[in-house]
């Protein structure tokens, strides 16, 4: 009776890793590095905590994050000659975020510029043309990133979701898992479109990842560490987290948090 009993766990058991192995996801492979080259340089203002960046015409637009300090600015791509100049060159248009807020992740639909805020659950919406404020939205959870592709704004949060949102309302259309070699990515950061694919830094790494959206598998990434290196930083906290799609030069312009340059960075493959 033993034997039988044996013999049918024995078979309950293979049938039941079978099936839970059917359930695992199949493993992707390894996020292959993204050749690059830099193409220029130029100044950036060390008293940003950059949070948001992109570029629209010859302009760029720039959320500067923490409490009672938080703004949106815009201001030239091109500089004026001169060190002292560049250093001390004015913003085009500054706009004070109320001190309750910790501004985050920035982008451009429309006339419209969308920011959001770190733990106040609030989108903020301004004029792109003054910086002007329009009005708020309200939405579930924490703002870290923010993008579009034209149709939708994107968040991530810090988790391995990134979170699709109908621009009118901010009502969450779709949510989308990123993954790596099968495995979660968690810690998304700052977020852009570009190419029809998502790229996304991930925060105190020194890497971009080119994301599929359509799957959230992660296709390759940017290695910019020897490029933050150069800079010879300080502070920890000066992380890698800025990423704006040039269409003009056909170029990410690259940043992070109170650094002193900003390079125009060219994927070569």
């Amino acid at each position: 009776m033993d034997y039988y009993v044996n013999q049918f766990l024995s078979a309950l058991l293979c049938t039941s890793l079978l099936f839970i192995a059917n359930l695992l996801p199949v493993t992707a492979q390894a996020a292959a590095p993204i050749p690059f080259k830099v193409l220029a340089e130029r100044t950036h203002k060390l008293t940003l905590f950059t949070q948001g960046l992109l570029v629209d015409g010859d302009h760029f637009y720039e959320s500067s994050g923490l409490y009672n300090q938080s703004l949106l600015v815009t201001y030239p791509i091109a500089e004026p000659a001169g060190t002292w100049a560049k250093i001390s060159a004015p913003f085009s248009k500054k706009q004070a975020i109320p001190e309750r807020y910790f501004a985050e992740g920035l982008a451009l639909m429309g006339d419209k510029l969308y920011l959001l805020t770190w733990q106040e659950q609030t989108l903020l919406i301004y004029d792109k043309s003054t910086l002007n404020y329009q009005k708020s939205l309200s939405y579930k959870g924490e703002g870290w990133g923010l993008t579009s592709d034209g149709k939708q704004l994107i968040r991530s949060d810090g988790s391995d979701t990134l979170y699709f949102h109908n621009a009118d309302d901010f009502a969450v259309t779709k949510t989308l898992k990123i993954t790596d070699e099968g495995k979660a990515v968690t810690q998304l950061n700052e977020l852009e479109f570009a190419g029809g694919f998502i790229w996304a830094n991930v925060w105190y790494q020194d890497r971009i990842l080119k994301i599929d959206p359509a799957t959230g598998k992660t296709l390759g990434e940017l290695d910019l560490s020897a490029l933050k290196q150069s800079l010879q930083l300080t502070n920890s906290e000066q992380v890698l987290n800025g990423i704006a799609w040039d269409e003009k030069r056909q170029a990410f312009w690259i940043t992070g948090k109170h650094w002193p340059k900003m390079f125009l960075v060219q994927v070569t493959q």
